[in-house]
């Protein structure tokens, strides 16, 4: 029964800010966008961000049933001096 829990996909919603690039590590490019929403399989996922000018942002997350609905904000807002 557990191992197919692990087959269900479940919606993740990414949020940005329309200058942020992102990056799923393993799903691809999601690209620049305010509102995402994509569905994952259980596990540990990491998103990069990266903006020119600006520092990029790496957040790792978990999607389990247990922790929904899952946002997920991907936003690069501090600039490189």
């Amino acid at each position: 029964k557990e191992l197919d829990k692990s087959q269900i996909k479940l919606i993740v919603q990414f949020r940005s800010n329309k200058s942020t690039n992102v990056t799923l590590l393993k799903n691809g490019i999601l690209g620049f966008f305010n509102e995402k929403k994509i569905s994952l399989k259980p596990g540990v996922y990491t998103v990069i961000g990266s903006r020119d000018g600006y520092r990029d942002v790496r957040i790792e997350f978990q999607v389990t049933p247990k922790v929904m609905p899952l946002s997920v904000e991907v936003i690069c807002s501090e600039p490189i001096q």
